[in-house]
């Protein structure tokens, strides 16, 4: 399955190859955390070393599990987990020769990090037209508010921190709900716990809400007594979906309440997704910088 998490990614000018190999992993979701303290676990420290101690300085060598674990100094079972993760990016192929003396081998794809990139890329964009198709779908079914902003509302300019995870995700048919359930867990709004999907909560918020009613504004006590859940469960689905550009932040044109709403972006989830894949392009053309750097 293909995963690959896209965020801003700026490193600072001047930034150290090890330096920039981290922020690199870190944007990419690699290293699995993004809170500093665990950034300086066993598990953070080692993928950085696979990373840039034996994949990047040794491109076109193949590599046993054995003979990485030797060359990090770490047990066999510390490097499983960061080969699978390398494995659904894409980053990473094997090599099998067949013979019972001479075990697989992984390495790079095509012996480079810049080509092996290239094809990361290429499965990202192919995620992507699968979802617009969907979007499309849905902006059909779903309809459009008229207006970019909902009566009475002022625009909010504030810059939420963008956050995405591509998967590939099967289609599994072309009801509404399931279309909008593929959406939802291709960019990882819906994950493993939301099970089945069109019964969870935050299924019935994006539905519900935002696309069913594209011309009005919520407020995140509104969704909660819509949605009948508490303020913070409803602040961390709205949360969610303003780091994915789904959303859009306004408030009351007159300065009274609400001081603080939310709405679909654009009025319309056509509009919405196409915000959402301009950011992505624009974070891929920062990854695409970096691995060059890297390379």
């Amino acid at each position: 399955m293909f995963r690959l998490r896209l965020r801003s990614l700026a490193p600072a000018p001047g930034s150290e190859r090890d330096a920039l190999a981290s922020q690199f992993l870190q944007a990419t979701g690699f290293l699995g955390s993004d809170s500093p303290r665990l950034a300086e676990r066993q598990r953070a420290l080692v993928g950085r070393r696979l990373f840039t101690r034996c994949l990047l300085p040794h491109p076109k060598q193949g590599w046993t599990t054995g003979e990485l674990a030797t060359a990090l100094e770490v047990p066999v079972q510390a490097v499983y987990r960061h080969l699978q993760w390398l494995r659904e990016l894409g980053l990473l192929t094997e090599d099998f020769p067949g013979k019972a003396d001479d075990p697989k081998r992984v390495r790079l794809w095509h012996h480079s990090l810049s080509r092996a990139w290239e094809g990361v890329e290429l499965h990202a964009r192919a995620c992507l037209t699968g979802y617009r198709d969907a979007a499309q779908s849905l902006a059909g079914e779903y309809g459009a508010s008229g207006a970019t902003l909902p009566e009475g509302m002022l625009a909010v300019e504030k810059e939420d921190h963008f956050d995405i995870e591509l998967r590939e995700v099967p289609p599994s048919g072309n009801a509404p709900a399931k279309l909008l359930a593929r959406l939802g867990e291709g960019v990882g709004y819906f994950s493993a716990h939301h099970y089945p999907i069109a019964d969870s909560m935050p299924f019935r918020i994006l539905d519900g809400c935002f696309l069913q009613r594209p011309d009005r504004a919520w407020t995140a006590e509104e969704v909660a007594v819509w949605a009948e859940t508490t303020r913070p469960t409803a602040y961390r689905h709205i949360n969610k979906l303003l780091s994915l550009g789904m959303l859009a932040r306004c408030r009351a044109v007159d300065g009274g309440p609400p001081a603080s709403a939310f709405h679909l972006r654009g009025g319309s989830l056509a509009t919405a997704w196409q915000a959402i894949e301009t950011r992505v392009e624009l974070v891929l053309d920062s990854y695409r910088r970096v691995v060059g750097e890297l390379a």
